[in-house]
């Protein structure tokens, strides 16, 4: 995908949904919060550390009427809490539905 302008677009999103679970823009959705609202606090006293990214859930060719190939693709959003491990920063083997980002997400 690199330098095409799907994968532009692909970053572009990336780029802001971080900005948004980090609470940099505004949120599009009236009642909407960032991922620290969800912190309950506890992300005063304890620091915490996570990664999210898109995911494709679904993905498929359809036929028109006319005979067009039209792409449909369903997306999603995953999020991972990370724990430093020997090597730095790595996937926690399970995150808690409970984690401030996979609430987020």
């Amino acid at each position: 995908l690199a330098g095409t302008g799907l994968g532009e677009a692909l970053f572009q999103a990336d780029f802001h949904l971080k900005e948004l679970s980090m609470g940099e823009v505004e949120q599009p959705v009236l009642g909407m919060h960032d991922c620290f609202h969800y912190a309950d606090g506890s992300s005063e006293s304890q620091e915490w550390s996570a990664r999210e990214w898109f995911v494709i859930r679904k993905a498929s060719l359809l036929l028109s009427a006319d005979d067009v190939l039209v792409p449909s693709v369903k997306m999603g959003v995953q999020a991972r809490e990370q724990l430093l491990g020997v090597d730095g920063l790595e996937d926690a083997p399970l995150t808690s539905p409970d984690h401030p980002l996979v609430k987020y997400a």
